[in-house]
């Protein structure tokens, strides 16, 4: 662990709170056996996990389930912000775009988008313009140092990445343990990425998951403290996302 900041301390009392809520394995359990749609809502909102379903009716459309966990993963993040010291604000509230970059990667290489993206807060200016100018209507916007990933080949993640990491803080040992949180992060994309369509992801992202735990827990009032927990974050996300949209598409298959 690196030298212990007393400016992080705010910020590591509603992180240990926030950490300490998080779903156990039963809750995951009890998602992974309840089958239905509504079922699962009425789970998901008697659990840990119910502000992620606040805003969603009884009976969402997978477009509709994936643009409200976006909002309220905005919402998370720029609370996390706000808890940090003014120096991280900045570096903290970038990650609430890499819930985006899939999506920009596949914007940046140009073709028709999907209406989704077309109604979505973030990426409607984006997708509205032609192919050879939607890096340009990044500029003065908070996505602005992504332009570059438009560039070909397009790359947006490396983008980000290099844009993150100018906001890490300046000292060695502040800026090591987020480099081996990012070294956690790219190498988990890479083997997913390698994964033959027909295997599942659970035990890739579940060592992840230990990483980030053990980053949280040995580098408390640090920059990485709040960064470990954000990983932590997004990842219960994906699985409320994987566990709704699946149901939502049999929902839907269903319907006469």
């Amino acid at each position: 662990m690196g030298r212990i900041d007393t400016r992080y301390a705010y910020s590591q009392a509603r992180l240990q709170a926030r950490y300490g809520a998080r779903p156990s394995s039963a809750d995951w359990s009890l998602v992974a056996a309840t089958a239905d749609l509504g079922a699962l809502l009425q789970v998901l909102r008697g659990s840990s996990l119910g502000r992620w379903t606040a805003r969603l009716g009884d009976r969402p459309h997978v477009h509709e389930i994936e643009q409200r966990l976006r909002e309220q993963w905005l919402h998370d993040v720029d609370e996390v912000a706000r808890w940090q010291p003014d120096p991280w604000r900045d570096g903290v509230r970038w990650l609430r775009w890499i819930v985006y970059l899939p999506a920009l990667q596949k914007i940046a290489r140009g073709g028709r988008p999907p209406i989704w993206m077309r109604v979505d807060p973030v990426l409607a200016p984006i997708v509205a313009r032609e192919p050879r100018d939607r890096s340009s209507a990044l500029q003065g916007t908070a996505l602005a140092p992504l332009a570059v990933g438009f560039d070909e080949p397009a790359d947006t993640a490396g983008a980000w990445t290099r844009r993150w990491r100018q906001l890490w803080p300046s000292r060695q040992a502040a800026r090591r343990p987020l480099e081996l949180l990012l070294g956690e992060a790219t190498r988990t994309r890479t083997r997913l990425a390698e994964l033959p369509a027909t295997t599942r992801a659970n035990e890739t992202l579940k060592l992840l998951e230990r990483r980030m735990e053990l980053a949280f827990r040995r580098n408390p009032l640090s920059p990485a403290a709040a960064a470990a927990y954000l990983g932590l974050l997004a990842l219960d996300m994906s699985r409320i996302r994987g566990a709704l949209a699946t149901r939502a598409l049999q929902d839907d298959g269903a319907a006469p």
